[in-house]
């Protein structure tokens, strides 16, 4: 399908669901609301002597840490989907009702779940104009990458499908997940991430699986299992994408497909930009009455095109993590502050004699430059409701914020700010529109050479960053999203102004 024919159909579908509102409500008392499934898996309150273990663990490590949340006050839980209504009849269920796109394959879709196979599907599409951004003319081998001057406007697509096997019912292993996700990209690689100049990706989740020369090609990025050992004590290992896997809020957090856009937001870049986004993976999490931790192991390589080879596994180094979450209840509402820090033994570029391009996401090293073996970075978090809509659910909104500190070289991200005010609207959070805005800023490494320095011009950035998530059906989310950007490469690059829209669809 041509991309015109592609937004065509996306333009179609969005003017389909306000005529579809339009029309009048018929007589005699409403039907029922439907429900807004959350894509994290629910997990129960807390036990007494410590968080309950759930009867299936969730697939994904990363989604333990929602329940992190205090006991005796609002207690903000992912909401499950709600039963069928048995006395509303199965013809109430119309392509604009049911939770997803293409509905349950005719019974297919739930029976296979009880089988212990469950499957998500997610296609994004982000549509996006620039205007500043890079101004002068690049040298060949930057173009070469996908670099260009500001003043376009760019559309990219994304296809995320997961599967989530029960292990209990596969192979006897008591409420063991394994989950086998594959991702793939298509239109203009990163949007307008590589015309701004900046060290976060503007567009971040357009930017992945980060395979610039992948259009159209479908990647394992995750393959891991996930077994509780008992209530305290939940291990993960195997292959595993990256994005959520630490310094995660709930109002600035997740893959960028529902909240932020901006690298920045979305987690810390000052450890984020060096990571691999797709490796093999092990570490625990430990949900706690008072918090919880978690530790990991990352092999630096970057496996987003292989799917299991283990002859270099750790060939290149090690990356080791770990994170200590407090819950809070000030003001009577949920809260959390959490600690952690990243160690990486890993050559990359040293500063002094080099720069990696600016946006370029997992952050590369310059062939035939010296490197640092050694790296560090330390961060801190929170998140504070300030309102919460009901306390059996995790609708309301509140206050966000990360900061951070690191080696200076070869991390290029000395330091680093951000916060924000975001979650559930006030308007329509029963529907479950979100909402967003926040600030941060970038203190980049004062250890820069002379040739990084003549390039690029490296100098603290900052952004901004305003979404409003609107939840049309249970299955389509459209967000209009606008970013101002200062970049870090200042030689090359003014500020940027970025708008356009996400388009999210469940099937």
């Amino acid at each position: 399908m041509s991309r015109k024919m592609l937004l065509s159909a996306v333009l179609a579908l969005g003017g389909a669901v306000p005529a579809l509102r339009a029309q009048p409500a018929p007589e005699g008392p409403p039907g029922p609301v439907p429900p807004v499934v959350e894509t994290v898996a629910p997990v129960p309150l807390p036990a007494e002597g410590g968080p309950a273990l759930p009867e299936t663990a969730p697939a994904d490590p990363s989604v333990l840490y929602p329940q992190l949340r205090p006991t005796g006050a609002a207690v903000p839980q992912p909401v499950p989907a709600a039963a069928p209504c048995v006395a509303c009849g199965a013809e109430r269920e119309t392509l604009w009702t049911r939770p997803t796109l293409v509905g349950d394959w005719f019974g297919l879709r739930p029976r296979l779940q009880d089988r212990g196979v469950t499957f998500e599907g997610n296609l994004t599409q982000f549509a996006f104009g620039q205007g500043g951004g890079i101004y002068r003319p690049l040298p060949p081998a930057l173009a070469a990458q996908g670099f260009g001057q500001g003043g376009v406007f760019e559309y990219t697509g994304r296809n995320d499908m997961a599967f989530t096997f029960d292990l209990e019912k596969f192979g006897g292993m008591p409420h063991g997940k394994l989950l086998v996700r594959s991702q793939q990209w298509f239109g203009d690689y990163g949007n307008v991430s590589l015309n701004t100049g900046a060290f976060p990706p503007a567009v971040f989740p357009a930017s992945l699986p980060p395979v610039p020369n992948g259009q159209g090609v479908p990647y394992i990025t995750d393959f891991v299992i996930t077994q509780p050992l008992s209530k305290k004590w939940v291990v993960f290992a195997g292959k595993k994408n990256v994005i959520g896997a630490a310094d995660q809020d709930d109002f600035a957090g997740g893959n960028g497909t529902m909240q932020f856009m901006n690298q920045a937001l979305i987690a810390n870049p000052a450890f984020l930009l060096g990571l691999p986004y797709s490796s093999f993976t092990t570490g625990f999490v430990s949900p706690r009455e008072w918090g919880g931790f978690s530790a990991f192991v990352y092999d630096p390589q970057d496996r987003t095109k292989n799917f299991f080879a283990f002859d270099s596994l750790f060939s290149q180094g090690i990356i080791i993590g770990g994170e200590v979450k407090a819950k809070t209840n000030f003001f009577s509402l949920p809260g959390e502050h959490h600690v952690g820090g990243m160690w990486k033994h890993v050559e990359l570029t040293n500063l002094r004699f080099a720069e990696p391009p600016p946006g370029v996401y997992p952050e590369p090293t310059v062939p035939g430059f010296p490197t640092v073996p050694n790296s560090y970075t330390i961060y801190y978090g929170f998140d504070q409701y300030f309102r919460v809509y009901s306390e059996d659910t995790n609708r309301g909104w509140g206050l966000f914020g990360r900061a951070s500190i690191s080696d200076g070289n070869p991390t290029p991200v000395q330091f680093f700010l951000s916060a924000g005010v975001g979650g559930y609207s006030p308007f329509r959070y029963r529907q479950g529109d979100k909402f967003g805005v926040g600030w941060y800023y970038t203190g980049t490494s004062d250890q820069f050479g002379p040739l990084p320095r003549a390039l690029f011009g490296p100098r603290p950035g900052w952004g901004v960053e305003l979404f409003y998530n609107a939840q049309l059906t249970p299955w389509m989310n459209l967000t209009p999203d606008f970013q101002i950007v200062k970049p870090e490469a200042g030689a090359i690059a003014k500020t940027s102004y970025l708008g356009g829209i996400r388009l999210n669809l469940k099937y």
